[in-house]
């Protein structure tokens, strides 16, 4: 069975998905334009829309550190963020992750927790995938699973829309490791100050 957690929050409070129209210069991130290639692990973050993201991280930051805070509470002191989320999109026709996984599997401390944050609708075939069952979530959810550990995935968007998330790591302060291994999705060392930063 698979395990997650669901929390919730106000979008009029944590703009999110506004901000990410601003930067991405479009009306409606569902409307995207449908693939015309299968992404792959190496290409799955290689999209125009990946780039307008990266390079405008700065806009989207603020907002997404004041998210995380209210998600953890009393608890923020006691982890590290991931100091800049990794940005989702699931065209139609393709994946938004080329291969399933666990983050262990690519450097990651399996201490680390995992929280995903949709800024569309996901469902039926446009979703998240954790331990093979579709993860059914509405903007202004954020699901919160142990993806250092659990196989995760997805599979070929086949619905009307495209599915648009976000998606950052926690790890408690105690158990980080100095580690000079590089993200997959940004190509940063799991180093504070790096992958890691305070909230």
């Amino acid at each position: 069975m698979t395990t997650y957690t669901r929390l919730r929050y106000d979008v009029a409070k944590f703009p999110l998905a506004d901000l990410v129209r601003e930067v991405m210069d479009v009306d409606d991130l569902e409307g995207l334009a449908a693939s015309e290639w299968l992404a792959t692990r190496e290409t799955d973050q290689s999209t125009p829309y990946h780039k307008r993201f990266y390079d405008n991280v700065d806009v989207i930051s603020p907002a997404y550190r004041t998210l995380v805070r209210h998600l953890l509470g009393d608890t923020a002191d006691d982890v590290y963020l991931q100091r800049i989320p990794t940005f989702r999109v699931h065209l139609r026709n393709s994946v938004a992750v080329g291969s399933w996984h666990r983050d262990r599997d690519f450097g990651h401390d399996s201490a680390e927790v995992n929280y995903w944050v949709p800024l569309t609708r996901a469902f039926g075939n446009n979703t998240l995938w954790i331990d093979k069952e579709p993860v059914h979530a509405e903007y202004g959810e954020v699901i919160v699973f142990d993806g250092a550990n659990s196989w995760h995935g997805n599979v070929v968007n086949d619905t009307e829309i495209s599915r648009v998330s976000i998606d950052f790591r926690t790890l408690p302060r105690a158990a980080y490791r100095p580690n000079d291994r590089k993200s997959v999705s940004y190509g940063l060392p799991f180093l504070l100050g790096e992958y890691w930063d305070t909230v």
